[in-house]
């Protein structure tokens, strides 16, 4: 299993080995601290005040085609929630 990321609805989605690959690159995007996790509708992942509504992060765990397996554990969503710096807008 892959990581996988995509910022924003245009965004290309990547993959990343691990959730310290994830927030060092979410941080170096400035995606800004977590609103919300969206589990199902948009997509799987979650909103931030500079990425919300359909331009949201995706942020899942999936096969090497980027097909979902599954959702990140609440455990995985404490680490994001706590690593992720904040950025004002």
């Amino acid at each position: 299993m892959k990581l996988w990321i995509r910022i924003g609805d245009d965004g290309d989605y990547r993959s990343l080995d691990d959730l310290a690959d994830a927030i060092e690159y979410l941080n170096s995007l400035s995606v800004g601290t977590v609103d919300r996790w969206i589990d199902a509708g948009l997509g799987v992942g979650f909103e931030t005040p500079n990425f919300h509504g359909y331009d949201f992060v995706s942020c899942y765990w999936g096969d090497d085609k980027a097909d979902l397996v599954r959702p990140l554990d609440a455990g995985e969503r404490a680490v994001i929630e706590c690593c992720l710096e904040e950025v004002f807008i």
